[in-house]
């Protein structure tokens, strides 16, 4: 298949945020021919570039940085314009491609560059709607104040009128769960379910001994679900764990940590926040078991897959685990609580049990082997991007005759 992919923000392992449409398009690139168009938020490394454009057939950016110094008010007028700019050139690469050369079929991600393909109907669509940005911030609102209510509510009617119209341009629609699926619409012909996968070979464990009582949590810190677990950890769990586990060591990993949450951890010597790291293995295996007490969440969160993949146990939020369910019954091989209490308490069950420790490290392993893997998840893509041809092709036909 000749394919054209558009994308949000361009994607590699070496830059910050999602690396799902990278894995996806150099998978689909190993048997197709495959046009990458993405905006470009953030400078990439030569190094990132050239693979990118080692395994796609053509690859266009459009710079949706700021071309200013500003900050604050001014800096996010001045983002919005970048971002609508890039996205009119997108959009009129992509009728220019169309109309220039043959193609079969658009693979599209991304809700913020939903106005690239709402008007176009040359070629059959597949969109990766992947997760449900509106659950995640109706969630959010259950916690938060009247007024933030009301200030988020303007943001959730813009992202369900958004989500809304994706699920109208076509009927071949890939969610990245069922939890996320469901929280935007029922099931009909042509929703499929498209995990995301794990690099089994780099997240590999390369030793195999943690210290005891250590536990770690990783993630971008100015990505807020991620931030407010790390308060969390220190505000809520850790007076619940120091007296009952005296050498507990918790480690916060991951880049852009805010000033108050390293000023929270300097006052305590059982937290380290690492900011930026470059191999983010070299902690994961220094603890006995991962922690994800995110608030809320939609999609699958990547971290927990990594843990997974790096044989540790897993202590998460009922909101992280619902992400991993599937439609055949199977959960994730996790210990779930949300209040501290309850948290705190399994946590230390776990911490003082090596027998379960070791069981829910090898079932977690097996889990991503079996669910989570890049090259055989592609391939429901590929399926959905042939019967979106078919039926495209055959309505065509069928519109054509007199």
């Amino acid at each position: 298949m000749k394919i054209l992919y558009i994308t949000p923000v361009f994607q590699h392992p070496k830059v910050r945020g999602s690396t799902r449409c990278y894995f996806f398009g150099r998978e689909l690139a190993k048997r197709h021919d495959v046009t990458m168009l993405s905006l470009k938020r953030n400078n990439i490394s030569p190094e990132a570039l050239a693979d990118v454009q080692s395994f796609f057939t053509r690859l266009f950016l459009f710079d949706a940085q700021p071309k200013t110094t500003a900050k604050g008010f001014m800096r996010k007028i001045q983002a919005t314009l970048s971002d609508k700019n890039a996205i009119r050139e997108m959009s009129d690469k992509l009728r220019e491609l169309t109309r220039k050369e043959t193609f079969d079929a658009v693979l599209f991600h991304g809700k913020s560059v939903f106005p690239v393909i709402n008007s176009f109907t040359n070629l059959p669509i597949v969109i990766d709607f992947c997760d449900a940005t509106t659950m995640r911030i109706r969630d959010r609102m259950r916690q938060e104040s009247p007024v933030m209510r009301l200030m988020l509510n303007k943001r959730l009617n813009k992202f369900n009128e958004i989500e809304q119209q994706l699920i109208a341009k076509t009927p071949h629609v890939a969610f990245i769960s069922c939890r996320d699926r469901d929280a935007v619409m029922q099931q009909r012909p042509g929703i499929r379910i498209v995990p995301n996968g794990v690099d089994l070979q780099f997240w590999e464990r390369r030793s195999n001994a943690p210290r005891n009582n250590c536990i770690v949590f990783t993630g971008v810190m100015d990505y807020r679900p991620n931030a407010e677990a790390a308060h969390y950890l220190i505000d809520e769990l850790l007076p619940l764990l120091r007296d009952r586990v005296p050498d507990i060591e918790i480690l916060i990993v991951g880049r852009d940590p805010s000033k108050s949450l390293c000023e929270k951890a300097e006052k305590y010597p059982q937290v380290t926040v690492t900011g930026f790291v470059e191999d983010v293995r070299d902690y994961l295996e220094q603890a006995a078991v991962f922690v994800a007490p995110i608030p809320y969440a939609s999609g699958v969160q990547n971290k927990v897959l990594e843990a997974f993949s790096m044989k540790m146990p897993v202590l998460c939020s009922s909101a992280v685990a619902a992400g991993l369910h599937f439609e055949d019954g199977e959960k994730p091989p996790v210990r779930v609580a949300d209040d501290p209490e309850t948290f705190a308490n399994s946590l230390i069950d776990l911490l003082n049990d090596d027998a379960t420790r070791a069981k829910l490290a090898a079932a977690g392993r097996d889990f991503v082997e079996r669910r989570f893997v890049w090259g055989e998840n592609v391939k429901i893509f590929e399926t959905m991007l042939e019967t979106a041809i078919a039926e495209f092709k055959a309505e065509t036909a069928t519109n054509s005759k007199p």
